[in-house]
């Protein structure tokens, strides 16, 4: 997936696990409070800003489609289990962005590289196989794209837009 797929498919899941579960505003459910979808966007884009940087500074290996740390399920799992430890306390941005880096790594293990989610544990060798074709990848950034509009053209886009910039929220 592209950026704008990644950041759409992270809050649509976000959005879609708070209103099957349930979690208010106040606090409960599985996100432990409000949900900042400006920290899930953060978090669907993290791994490749973590991980492009470092392929093309550091590791100039392409092997693994620039899948290495910030795709791997380790990377993904300890901050999941920070952010649980600091959602406990108060603030959970950090338990919503390790939300968004599991999204991501899921939604690119089924169209690029499936194993790479177990890097260090794999060799940097193994070639890109994902099963679903690169167009799959342009087909989600137009949904997400005509998403987007839908959203904005909707009555009071100007509000809408100034909700989720100011506060992270979106209006349904």
């Amino acid at each position: 997936m592209f950026p704008l797929g990644h950041m759409a498919a992270a809050c649509g899941t976000a959005w879609l696990v708070r209103e099957v579960a349930g979690s208010s505003e106040q606090g409960g459910g599985p996100f432990m409070g409000r949900v900042d979808y400006r920290a899930v966007a953060f978090g669907a884009l993290l791994p490749d800003l973590i991980d492009k940087p470092l392929v093309w500074f550091v590791l100039r290996d392409a092997d693994l489609a620039a899948h290495h740390v910030g795709h791997s399920l380790l990377f993904s799992l300890v901050l999941l289990a920070v952010g649980v430890a600091v959602a406990a306390r108060g603030d959970n941005r950090l338990l919503l962005i390790a939300f968004g880096a599991l999204t991501h790594i899921f939604y690119d293990s089924l169209t690029h590289v499936p194993w790479s989610i177990f890097y260090p544990f794999v060799e940097l060798d193994v070639p890109h196989s994902g099963f679903l074709p690169r167009e799959v990848d342009l087909a989600g950034e137009v949904l997400a794209l005509i998403a987007l509009v839908i959203f904005f053209i909707r009555p009071r886009p100007r509000e809408r837009a100034a909700l989720f910039i100011h506060e992270g929220r979106i209006e349904t």
